[in-house]
């Protein structure tokens, strides 16, 4: 049974890389895209990930309030996480109402509990 993909949409590459390393060392394949719209170009070159963790102000989203709507537009009905470093008032001004953050600077156990979580919710083909 191959390891679940999990799609990492971070600018930052040290985050990203690291995210993504975490990620390998605990038994998942990951890929890493910079943006949405490279994310959107995966897509249409069939990747299918299980789950998805995306930084919070990312190239290529309309605006943050919008962003999981976006990301859902290119991959229907996969599960999302956003990391982010914006405290939850501003993320409130800003309209972002998405209900599974991951807090920046986080734990690791943090992030490997989100994508367990995510994947939790995913029926058996």
């Amino acid at each position: 049974m191959a390891a679940p993909l999990i799609l990492i949409i971070e600018d930052d590459a040290r985050i990203g890389g690291l995210v993504s390393e975490v990620l390998r060392e605990a038994g998942y394949a990951s890929a890493l895209s910079p943006n949405v719209n490279t994310a959107r170009e995966a897509a249409v070159a069939g990747m299918r990930p299980a789950a998805i963790i995306s930084d919070l102000l990312v190239e290529g989203a309309e605006d943050p309030a919008t962003l999981a709507r976006d990301i859902d537009a290119i991959f229907p009905g996969v599960p999302l996480t956003l990391m982010t470093g914006v405290p939850p008032k501003r993320r409130a001004h800003l309209g972002v109402t998405h209900d599974r953050i991951l807090e920046k600077p986080f734990e690791l156990e943090a992030l490997l509990q989100a994508v367990e979580a995510m994947l939790s919710q995913l029926t058996p083909e």
